[in-house]
């Protein structure tokens, strides 16, 4: 795996045994660490509980798991901390080699027989994140010429006068 942050081989797991026994099963349960879920640029509340299993059926090698975690969000309209309790499930199939480029998207590769739990789940975490984290729907954000949080009050700014803001 290229461009693997220092710490996460802690949550390296060899497939190699699982590749070649149709129906063998090995459980996963693991807890990621404040200061690996941070390499990955993700701060957290409580830290990701990982839950699931990887299963050999009939030769394929699936991985599939629940990621439970309360990360530190911020919201992106008044910047005040977004709390949300977030469970995810994901599943891939494992491969150890990939036919052509074409299809590299549609499987997990683990070209050494390592697959890094700490590498996928915080990818696909990362990935399921809202592209728009609000802390209420209805969020109103700051003012752009004071900076006056609007969901706490309004300030005095005219949207047509802005130095009106600047004088009180």
């Amino acid at each position: 795996m290229q461009n693997q942050p220092q710490g996460s081989s802690a949550y390296a797991i060899s497939i190699r045994s699982l590749l070649y026994r149709p129906g063998e099963r090995r459980a996963i349960s693991v807890t990621l660490d404040a200061d690996t879920t941070a390499l990955y640029g993700v701060t957290c509340i409580e830290q990701p509980q990982i839950t699931g299993e990887l299963v050999n059926e009939a030769g394929v090698l699936y991985l599939t798991y629940t990621v439970t975690c309360t990360p530190d969000l911020v919201c992106d309209r008044c910047l005040s901390p977004v709390r949300i309790a977030m469970e995810n499930a994901f599943s891939h199939v494992v491969v150890t080699q990939i036919a052509s480029e074409q299809n590299d998207s549609e499987f997990l590769l683990a070209s050494d027989a390592v697959l890094d739990l700490a590498e996928v789940v915080m990818t696909d975490f990362r990935l399921s994140l809202p592209t728009k984290i609000l802390c209420r729907s209805d969020c109103r954000g700051l003012c752009p010429v004071c900076g006056q949080d609007r969901n706490t009050g309004e300030c005095r700014c005219d949207s047509d006068d802005v130095t009106v803001c600047f004088q009180s």
